[in-house]
């Protein structure tokens, strides 16, 4: 009975939380006990940090996905492709919590074998809307290349229309317009060759997990790492590798 008890009083606490903090709450507990099954299984006990850094990627994940796009099924999944030799790859992607006006950005940056050489997350304070955090991840990605001198890359996004907006002037009027001429102008100053190009979702999959790291992220905190990258870095990477791989 007391068992029972506990059980009903959480959940009325639960439901007396606005979205977001039922959410994130019941993402916590399920990466709690998660956790403590794969330390009584033997597989060792992660570090407290970890577990919350899954419980809010798994919460920007259900706020950001819409139920259409969670219910949408892929028959293919689209490779990551690599560029050319005397070509860097950097894949952008951003992240937009429209209930907050917040965002988050997350770059990478590989060779033509596939190796990342760099790679960068961060949150967005204030952000008018979606197509504006994917073109800040666009810019910090650029920034960090040039910071090392990489002046030949290839920019990949799953954003149709930022990949419109950087190849012409076509969308210089709209809210992020002013984004969109101060990354042109930057580019010409700073780099040898850039190329920009469409990619679907599934082929984009470390860039996408990086913003959605970048939302949990303090906003004066940015992440840029050079090689060797962190652990949950590689494995990204690595995972786009191998869905590659399989896809041949």
């Amino acid at each position: 009975m007391p068992n029972t008890w506990i059980g009903q009083e959480v959940v009325k606490t639960l439901l007396s939380m606005d979205d977001h903090k039922r959410v994130n709450s019941v993402m916590l507990m399920w990466a709690w006990w998660d956790a403590r099954n794969k330390a009584n299984a033997g597989e060792g006990s992660p570090e407290i940090d970890e577990v919350l850094r899954r419980a809010t990627l798994m919460t920007v994940d259900a706020e950001v996905l819409s139920p259409q796009q969670t219910c949408k099924l892929q028959k293919r999944k689209a490779k990551w492709k690599p560029p050319k030799p005397d070509i860097l790859k950097v894949n952008v992607d951003g992240a937009y919590l429209q209930s907050e006006k917040v965002g988050g950005w997350g770059y990478n940056v590989r060779t033509s074998d596939g190796d990342a050489v760099l790679a960068g997350a961060g949150r967005l304070p204030a952000v008018h809307d979606a197509l504006c955090a994917e073109m800040h991840a666009c810019l910090r990605a650029l920034e960090a290349c040039s910071d090392q001198g990489m002046a030949r890359v290839e920019v990949e996004s799953d954003c149709a229309v930022l990949v419109s907006a950087l190849s012409s002037s076509s969308y210089d009027l709209s809210t992020a317009g002013v984004l969109f001429q101060e990354a042109r102008l930057f580019i010409s100053l700073n780099f040898e060759s850039v190329v920009f190009k469409f990619c679907p979702r599934s082929s984009n999959g470390c860039a996408h997990e990086l913003a959605r790291y970048g939302l949990s992220r303090d906003p004066d905190q940015d992440c840029v790492w050079l090689d060797p990258l962190p652990e949950f870095v590689s494995n990204l990477v690595a995972r786009d590798l191998a869905e590659s791989v399989v896809n041949e």
